[in-house]
């Protein structure tokens, strides 16, 4: 008689146990909530592609007459560039072409005749390289190439065009505003060749480099 009543007690301890065991097997299957649910997604910038866009800005030019003589000038620029960049990680690089009219105007002194002279941009243009870090939702870049500059000399009320090539360098910062619209600001420094003016009974040879603030809006496609 006890070792049956030893037996019923084990037997009911044993039943009453198993609730929870189950409950635990339960509990150590439980799926886990996935990683990141709730967490807000960073967004991606992709700065690879075409575009094409406008700028305004303002230069300030210095222009070299032979005989050591030179002019200052400034006035607003305003034009369009377009190009096409690669990106690999955060480097972005490509190539970038720009096409302008000047409101530069110069006056100066001619030490040759002892008359007033000036200088008047019309157009001018640059094909570059350009290479950047991006820092999302920014890219700071440079840019450097090849610039030429339409320009017209005055002297005595006698006039000349000529075209003068050189270089320009410079850099900026480009930000994202939505997925297909960027906008930059820039500074360029440019140098351009001397080129050699007809007025009449007197020639000029003229060089002149000038700085560039730019502020610009782009269209990616």
């Amino acid at each position: 008689m006890v070792k049956l009543r030893h037996l019923a007690l084990g037997t009911a301890l044993a039943l009453l146990s198993t609730p929870a065991f189950a409950a635990d097997a339960v509990y150590s299957e439980a799926v886990p909530s996935p990683v990141g649910v709730g967490a807000a997604a960073t967004p991606v910038y992709v700065w690879s592609g075409p575009y094409a866009g406008a700028f305004v800005g303002y230069n300030s030019a210095n222009f070299d007459q032979s005989g050591g003589a030179s002019f200052d000038g400034d006035g607003f620029v305003g034009g369009v560039y377009a190009g096409y960049s690669l990106q690999t990680d955060r480097f972005v690089y490509g190539l970038e072409a720009d096409l302008g009219g000047s409101a530069v105007d110069a006056d100066g002194f001619n030490v040759a005749t002892g008359s007033a002279i000036s200088a008047d941009g019309n157009i001018f243009g640059s094909l570059r390289a350009r290479a950047g870090v991006a820092v999302d939702p920014f890219l700071v870049f440079a840019t450097a190439g090849v610039a030429a500059s339409r320009n017209e000399v005055s002297l005595n009320g006698l006039s000349d065009e000529q075209t003068s090539v050189g270089y320009t360098v410079g850099g900026g910062v480009e930000a994202q505003i939505t997925d297909s619209i960027t906008s930059r600001l820039e500074y360029r420094y440019s140098d351009y060749g001397s080129e050699t003016y007809d007025l009449g009974n007197t020639s000029v040879s003229s060089g002149f480099d000038e700085h560039s603030i730019r502020a610009g809006v782009a269209l990616k496609f």
